[in-house]
């Protein structure tokens, strides 16, 4: 397993270089997200169990993303394709790049990782459209020119995934749902602390205006 590991980081170190010399011809968002389209529409297709471990795969990375501390604040997309893992979107420096790079290689299943991420300042123009060139990036650039709030379903998304990825609040049965923005958070926390928690992870949210938890109940605890 660890020579495994080491073979994928390795592979994505080299990529890595290889995307930040593209990054320096001036190559945006866009391009690697059309790159990757085209180039998965010329892949052989998949097979039915394939497609279940590739979907597997993307959320497992996906979760462990957020829940990573180096690479949770960036806006990364995330594609597999027969066990290959393709990042798209951007960061801050080598080292959070590579941080993705790390995180990824470290989910089962996964055979390598390309690593697209584009190394650009916050705010920059080449930030902003490695950005945009992601799902989540897109969604929101249009609602920004509608001049509409964050999509609520992308809000209960964002937070459900935040909740699994957290080590105190995972594997609780706790419900997310978003009405213009106000997240309503109903279940049973095992704890106090993870009930607590769990508001932090909502209000703490891009785009959520308030969090009703209400009906957010802690389990009873019995003494055998």
């Amino acid at each position: 397993m660890n020579v495994i590991k080491s073979s994928l980081i390795a592979s994505a170190i080299a990529l890595a270089f290889g995307a930040t010399a593209v990054s320096a011809e001036h190559h945006t968002g866009e391009d690697h997200a059309d790159k990757v389209k085209t180039e998965n529409d010329m892949k052989p297709e998949r097979t039915a169990a394939q497609a279940t471990t590739d979907a597997a795969i993307t959320a497992s990375v996906k979760t462990r993303l957020l829940a990573d501390e180096r690479t949770e604040g960036f806006d990364i997309n995330v594609d597999t394709y027969n066990g290959v893992v393709t990042l798209t979107g951007g960061s801050d420096s080598m080292a959070d790049k590579m941080a993705a790079s790390e995180v990824v290689a470290e989910v089962e299943d996964v055979v390598s990782v390309d690593n697209r991420l584009v190394i650009a300042a916050e705010g920059s123009e080449a930030r902003q459209d490695a950005n945009t060139a992601t799902a989540s990036g897109e969604v929101r650039e249009a609602m920004d020119e509608a001049g509409d709030s964050i999509d609520d379903a992308w809000i209960t998304s964002k937070v459900k995934t935040q909740l699994l990825a957290d080590e105190h609040v995972k594997g609780t049965d706790i419900n997310v749902d978003t009405q213009a923005n106000v997240v309503t958070l109903t279940g049973t926390a095992p704890s106090l602390a993870a009930r607590t928690k769990a508001i932090e992870i909502a209000q703490g949210t891009k785009g959520v205006r308030s969090v009703v938890a209400t009906n957010l109940t802690v389990a009873v605890e019995t003494n055998d």
